[in-house]
Order: C-alpha cells, then sequence, then structure tokens
C-alpha cells in the first residue's frame, strides 16, 4: 500500500496497476472528445477519476497516521500543489495566449480562467450553460474541493480513537447517499442536468465511495490480488459509456460507475501489477493521463468539432500534438515539480503536524 520510507519522513510508493485503471478513464474521456462515444460518455470516465482519487488520497492520509501517528496538512496540501497547480498554469497559460491572439471569447472566456484558476470552475461551467476549451477543468474543481474538506474530516474522525474507521465508513456512506438524494431531488425540481452534472455536492459519491474502497482495505489483512476480475470490472465500466439516455447517464451511472471502479481497485491493489495491469504502455498512459486529460479537450476535442465530418486527418494530427505537448509538459514542468513533492515526503522539521494520538 503505502509505506515508511527509509530516510527521516514518510513516503508513499506508487501502485502501478493503478496506472491502468487511469488509463482506462482517459481513454474514456478522449474518445467521447473525439466523437466516437455519446456526449456524456465521458462522464463515466471522469466518475472512474473520482473514484481513484478517493481511494489515493483517504490511503495516503490513512498510511501516513498508521506511520507516524499524524497527518501533516501542510505536506499533503503542497504535495497536492506540486502535483496539480504547475501542469494547470501552463495548460491556462497557453489558452490564456490562443484566446487573446485568436480574440475568440469562444476559446474561453475571463469567468473560465478564472474558474479554472480558484477552482471553482464547476460552477462557472454550469452557470454559463456552455463549453469551452477550458471547460473541463470542472472535473478537477470538484476534487479540490474535496481536498479541502475531506482531511479535515478524516482528521477528526480518526481522532475518535475506538471505532473510528467504523465512524469514518459511516459518515463516507451517508455522504454518498446524500449525493444520490441531491441529485434526484435537483432533477425532479426542475434544474436540469448542468447544475446536476457539475455540482461538488452532487458528484461527491463518485469520490466517497473511493473513500470507502480505501477505508476497507485498511482495516482488513492484505488478501490475494484478482487481476482478471478487475480487468472484467472495468470493462463493463468502459461498455456503460455507451449509455445515451442523459436521466440514467448523470443520475444512475456515476453511482454505479464508482462503485465498480472502486471494486476494482479493491481486487488488483492487494497484489504486484500482473497480467493487463503490468503492460507497461497502458501504465505509461496512466502515469501522463493528467496532462493528457488537460491538453486534449482543446486539441483533440476542437478538431472532432471543426473538421467534422471529414475529422480522420484532423484528429490524428490532434492526437499527434496532443501527445507531443503532453511530453513537454511532463518532462519540463511536471516531473521537476513531482521531484519536489517527493523529496518533501521525507521531511519532517517546520511541518504542521496535526496529533492523532
Amino acid at each position: 500500500m503505502l509505506a515508511m520510507d527509509a530516510g527521516d519522513g514518510w513516503q508513499p510508493r506508487r501502485r502501478l496497476q493503478l496506472d491502468v485503471i487511469r488509463a482506462a478513464a482517459i481513454l474514456v474521456v478522449v474518445a467521447c472528445h473525439a466523437g466516437f462515444l455519446p456526449p456524456l460518455a465521458g462522464n463515466v470516465g471522469v466518475t472512474m477519476f473520482f473514484a481513484l482519487s478517493g481511494f489515493l488520497i483517504t490511503t495516503l492520509l490513512l498510511e501516513e497516521h498508521r506511520a507516524s501517528g499524524a497527518v501533516s496538512l501542510r505536506r499533503f496540501y503542497f504535495r497536492r500543489a506540486c502535483r496539480l497547480f504547475p501542469a494547470l498554469m501552463l495548460f491556462l497559460a497557453a489558452m490564456g495566449v490562443v484566446t487573446w491572439v485568436s480574440q475568440a471569447p469562444v476559446v474561453a472566456s475571463g469567468r473560465d480562467f478564472v474558474g479554472a484558476i480558484l477552482y471553482v470552475g464547476n460552477y462557472t461551467t454550469a452557470m454559463q450553460g456552455r463549453d469551452s476549451a477550458i471547460g473541463h477543468t470542472w472535473s478537477l474543481a470538484i476534487e479540490e474541493q474535496f481536498y479541502i474538506v475531506w482531511p479535515c474530516v478524516l482528521i477528526v474522525v480518526l481522532a475518535l480513537g475506538r471505532g473510528r474507521f467504523a465512524f469514518a465508513t459511516l459518515v463516507a456512506g451517508l455522504g454518498s447517499l446524500t449525493a444520490v438524494v441531491l441529485r434526484l431531488m435537483l432533477w425532479d425540481d426542475g434544474r436540469g442536468v448542468l447544475r446536476v452534472h457539475f455540482g461538488a455536492d452532487t458528484r461527491m459519491d463518485g469520490l466517497l465511495i473511493g473513500c470507502l474502497a480505501a477505508l476497507w482495505l485498511h482495516t482488513r489483512a492484505p488478501g490475494r490480488a484478482h487481476p482478471w476480475a478487475a480487468a472484467g470490472l472495468l470493462g463493463l465500466v468502459a461498455s456503460s459509456s455507451m449509455v445515451e439516455d442523459p436521466r440514467v447517464a448523470v443520475l444512475v451511472l456515476p453511482t454505479l460507475v464508482a462503485a465498480a471502479t472502486s471494486l476494482a481497485i479493491v481486487l488488483v491493489a492487494p497484489g504486484p501489477a500482473v497480467g493487463l495491469f503490468a503492460s507497461p504502455k497502458l501504465q505509461l498512459v496512466g502515469r501522463r493521463s493528467y496532462g493528457i486529460y488537460l491538453w486534449h479537450h482543446p486539441l483533440v476535442g476542437g478538431a472532432a468539432a471543426l473538421a467534422a465530418p471529414g475529422r480522420w486527418p484532423a484528429l490524428l494530427l490532434a492526437a499527434l500534438l496532443t501527445a507531443l505537448v503532453v511530453h513537454l509538459s511532463w518532462r519540463c514542468v511536471e516531473e521537476p515539480f513531482l521531484r519536489l513533492k517527493d523529496r518533501v515526503g521525507h521531511v519532517r522539521a517546520e511541518q504542521l503536524e496535526i496529533s492523532l494520538r
């Protein structure tokens, strides 16, 4: 899972098999924006990312507490910032230049940029009722809003002592149920797909179900991995992207996809990466999935929209350009900050330690 490093500080160890689940998620999102899947199919891939984020963040916090008896919020938020902010700022700067040169507000508006930078893009997109070249950052906003709340909740719950994991499970379960009920109520209240689809409160079940998977694994002895069963579940999840009914896609699928993805994580996480989950190519796609997510939408999605119906040459060019930009972003921006993030994992001095003993 996550482990103490040999140095002075605590350092998480990467699960390579989860990179393959990331790869499956990003491939669904890209296929949707390329026009090969129904318009709401990307919701499936995004929900898979939500479940992964909930699982990984909860596991990181639980294992830090197990290893050191404390959780450093300062270190947690610094590590998240190193992972997410540099690549996002590079992307937004590039889109800002394109918007300024083209003088085309259809690329992105000032409100879009403010929403993306402040991580409230889910609400600015819902209020505007339209997409843009950076509109897909709405999902990053939901995750960031989750990162602000959940670690603090978990710290309080873990301080309870006996029964803390049962109580944490109850909190995550009730939160998931609340999101489902809110979706149904708001939809029937006539507020429509935008409010339900983009609200952090209506999408938190995807993240919290991933948290439940982390709590389950953390409180049980390591068991056997079942990679083939996990691969089958991922196949079912991917096939659900063909659903076109908006009521099913928005109200029902988020919970089902999050549950299936979390179960796949539980099945594959205890063991080493084997079979499909040992594929170096899929692991590479998974490691670069954040950059792919940022850059594919204006490039691949733009090519699909502008070049239809004869879109194959444009799509191929856009895919190659996306791969190049993602590689440069990884080498020049993301990797240096990832190394900084990992070095911070070794350092304990002058950090805000919240004792959970």
